[in-house]
């Protein structure tokens, strides 16, 4: 293993920014060491961010896309992965033996296409934009799809 850290140009550069701008601090508060037996655990705070801003920008290149999902004649193209990962709907159609795990094309029904796209870029950046005239739609389709996280910000 290295001793330094290279500077990579893959990077983004807002990652790069709130590295440097914290620099020590942000590295010593992200470390704990281990007193034990002298491990040091590092966590990055900026990664998950990182990894997110990936998989949205091999979803709009249409880059390892493995599934399409087809609503009101549109087709969203996705990542199961990514699906599963967010929706415990998702996660029930793919990891389990139901014929949709192995098809390439999925219908989906009990939603609109302009919805399935508002989730869809949710499900991809963590954004959505909640209006009076899309919220009914947004809460069904949020029970429907079981996305945890969206239905809390409904909550009282």
């Amino acid at each position: 293993m290295a001793d330094t850290l290279e500077n990579n140009s893959e990077c983004p550069s807002s990652a790069k920014s709130e590295a440097s701008a914290g620099g020590l601090s942000m590295l010593e508060s992200s470390m704990q060491e281990n007193q034990q037996d002298g491990q040091v655990v590092f966590e990055d705070p900026v990664f998950a961010g990182f990894l997110q801003d990936g998989l949205h920008s091999l979803r709009l290149e249409d880059s390892l896309i493995d599934v399409s999902l087809l609503v009101q004649g549109q087709s969203f193209q996705c990542h199961r992965v990514v699906l599963a990962a967010a929706s415990h709907y998702f996660r029930a159609m793919f990891c389990n033996d139901l014929r949709e795990k192995h098809e390439e094309n999925i219908n989906i029904k009990g939603i609109d296409a302009d919805t399935m796209r508002i989730l869809l870029e949710y499900t991809y950046t963590s954004k959505v934009i909640i209006t009076k005239d899309n919220v009914q739609r947004m809460l069904e389709a949020a029970s429907l799809f079981q996305l945890c996280c969206l239905i809390f910000l409904f909550k009282p």
